[in-house]
């Protein structure tokens, strides 16, 4: 059997495996052939930081009474820190909890605090420092936060940690009650998070900060402002929700989604889903089949033409019109740009699909124009959807994603318009391309089956 201090070694190396495997598959499986031990040990360690305990019931009950989402994190030599803020559909009970997928990335995230010995700065006077500063750069209030911290990670004076856990052991069983969470926005945050600190760890490991990139509005307002902020981020989750229900084959195409599952899902109230899927719906981006439900329709070789050819036309006015960008908006677009090159160093596919999207919106943000970014944004978006739509059998080039994106950059860099110019068309054409052969093969596979 070994004795205590082995199998507590074990444990460790199950726990932290997702973060220091070459593969990014995380199954029992895969965890137990790297660490040497059998599925069985791997899912008893699991199980056995998945029972709660006092500390983790008194935050699953401060999580049941108020929907929060996630909004920072931080490893410090001395400890680990959540921040969670209240989420805009926080004045109601509305059912959460995370998918198997994200409960997955959720203990690799919690495993990091078993790796804090491991940093190389060894500093602990301004740990928190950086996370407090980005929380604070972000519009993030801490006046209702649900901080949770483990060992002594400090805290700003006027704040008083929610919960404390002594060790890191005990901040593993955060899994219990962290997983009441929504999945949207939280899966994807995840996920995000997850990739980060697997390149944290393996490239450095100095104390980790993260706060969420876009701000969720907190509460539902009453002003006209604050309902179109409101109604905006809740299309952005609906895309979302229906995108990962698509690629993990919770959803498929042609099927219904009802009002209610997507209330589920999101936690928020069915006539603010009922607004923003009525958006949507205008936009293109979803079918109404019913008052009830949407349908995301499998796309035609017209409907992806029709995107494509109208992003081809109209990203050639943005693309030279963003030679003219500020240096913020420049900088933006180069971020994007780095964090790709990771991706395709990584061979990240999902994660470069996703990043490519982000890269074309802070362009077309990026040229000043005022009405051709929404127009271009919102054709983005229906192509990206009939990505998802397809997404299992999917896979275009992130190399290739990089060149094209990197010949846009550096030719709008240089105010090359031509050249620019040229580089947007061609890779709407390649993207057209790809998408016709793929529709094609589909196409021809569900008439062979129907033979």
């Amino acid at each position: 059997m070994g004795s205590a201090s082995d199998r507590a070694g074990l444990k460790r190396a199950v726990l932290t495996a997702p973060l220091w495997m070459q593969s990014t598959k995380a199954s029992s499986r895969h965890v137990a052939e790297a660490v040497g031990v059998s599925q069985s040990f791997v899912a008893r360690a699991w199980q056995e930081f998945a029972a709660p305990n006092p500390t983790t019931e008194s935050v699953s009950a401060m999580l049941a009474e108020r929907q929060m989402v996630l909004v920072g994190f931080a490893v410090g030599p001395t400890g680990s820190c959540f921040v969670l803020n209240p989420s805009r559909a926080s004045r109601v009970r509305y059912p959460a909890g995370l998918s198997t997928s994200s409960k997955r990335r959720l203990r690799a995230v919690l495993a990091a605090d078993l790796l804090r010995s491991v940093l190389q700065d060894p500093d602990t006077t301004g740990q928190g420092h950086g996370l407090w500063a980005s929380l604070e750069s972000a519009g993030q209030s801490l006046a209702e936060a649900i901080i949770l911290v483990s060992g002594d990670f400090a805290v700003p004076a006027d704040v008083r940690p929610a919960a404390h856990f002594v060790d890191a052991w005990q901040w593993q069983k955060l899994v219990a009650a962290l997983d009441r969470l929504p999945q949207v926005p939280t899966g994807e945050q995840l996920a995000d998070l997850e990739w980060r600190i697997r390149r944290w760890y393996q490239g450095g490991r100095t104390p980790f900060s993260w706060t969420v990139d876009r701000k969720e509005p907190t509460t539902l307002g009453s002003s006209t402002a604050e309902f179109i902020e409101s109604g905006n981020a809740l299309t952005e989750d609906i895309l979302s929700a229906i995108r990962q229900g698509l690629v993990d084959g919770t959803f498929s195409g042609e099927s219904e989604i009802s009002m209610g599952t997507l209330n589920r899902l999101l936690g928020a109230p069915v006539r603010d889903i009922r607004s923003a899927v009525r958006a949507l719906t205008e936009d293109g981006l979803v079918t109404a089949a019913r008052s009830d439900s949407v349908v995301v329709r499998i796309p035609s070789l017209d409907d992806v033409s029709e995107t494509y050819m109208a992003r081809r036309a109209l990203g050639a006015i943005v693309v030279r019109a963003a030679s003219r960008w500020s240096p913020e908006g420049r900088s933006q677009v180069k971020k994007l740009l780095d964090e790709l090159g990771d991706c395709v160093r990584r061979n990240d596919v999902a994660r470069a699909h996703h990043l490519d999207m982000e890269f074309q919106t802070a362009l077309f943000e990026s040229s000043g124009l005022n009405r051709i970014p929404a127009m271009l944004e919102t054709l983005t978006k229906q192509a990206f959807m009939h990505f998802a739509v397809i997404g299992a059998r999917y896979a275009f080039s992130p190399t290739i994603i990089l060149e094209q994106n990197t010949e846009i950059f550096e030719s709008i860099d240089k105010a090359d318009l031509r050249a620019a110019t040229l580089s947007w068309q061609a890779k709407m054409d390649d993207g057209l391309n790809y998408y016709a052969q793929h529709i094609f093969a589909m196409n021809q596979q569900r008439s062979q089956n129907r033979g």
